[in-house]
């Protein structure tokens, strides 16, 4: 079975400052973030993996992202159900702040540990632990698994697409997904094979047309 991995699209338009936004902060889409939505619906349709579910977290910019994206793929009907492990990591002190905020204050060090090798802040007031969020993540793909129900789609964000690349074993590492990026896994029982990672929807697109056919 096929399932889809997208990060949510663009929460800031080009001439905001971008920050750190996690758990407690519910932002909707931009006109970008709808754009990049639409393609991944788009590039979905093209190479034939029509989801036949879609979860997403419960904030509003990746539930946003994966509507626009089934609908864009032309199945209207298909509800996102909403998944509360796929909600984005607590960013503690950090949230609502920039990269050079955060470096300012004192976070250089666990800011470029954090964003190099996923490790975890001890200093900045996030939980205690990445073991939960990873834990939750390979549940919902379990819980995907056995239903047997497919492709699925599954849009989520940044922190917790990049503590899922680090749990595998096939050496992608700490790798981020781009806003309005698209991943490909195929689960096999409690086999989790990673296809592509981190393409843009035309990248996606054309990567699957040739390696699916």
């Amino acid at each position: 079975m096929h399932v889809v991995l997208a990060r949510h699209g663009n929460t800031f338009e080009a001439n905001e400052r971008p920050v750190w936004v996690g758990a407690r902060s519910d932002l909707p889409l931009v006109a970008k973030g709808r754009e990049q939505a639409i393609r991944i619906g788009e590039a979905l349709r093209g190479v034939g993996l029509t989801p036949r579910r879609a979860l997403a977290g419960p904030l509003k910019r990746t539930r946003e992202t994966a509507h626009l994206a089934l609908v864009a793929a032309g199945i209207e009907g298909t509800n996102v159900e909403t998944e509360p492990q796929l909600r984005e990591i607590d960013y503690g002190d950090w949230e609502g702040m920039s990269s050079d905020e955060i470096r300012s204050m004192g976070g250089a060090e666990e800011l470029k540990a954090w964003e190099e090798s996923n490790a975890w802040p001890s200093r900045a007031g996030w939980p205690s632990s990445s073991a939960d969020y990873v834990r939750g993540f390979f549940g919902v793909l379990e819980q995907v698994g056995r239903a047997g129900v497919g492709p699925v789609l599954i849009v989520s964000s940044n922190g917790i697409f990049k503590l899922f690349a680090s749990s595998l074993s096939d050496g992608i590492g700490a790798r981020k997904m781009g806003t309005g990026h698209m991943s490909l896994l195929r689960l096999d029982g409690s086999k989790i094979e990673l296809l592509c990672w981190d393409l843009p929807p035309a990248a996606f697109r054309e990567w699957t047309a040739a390696s699916l056919a």
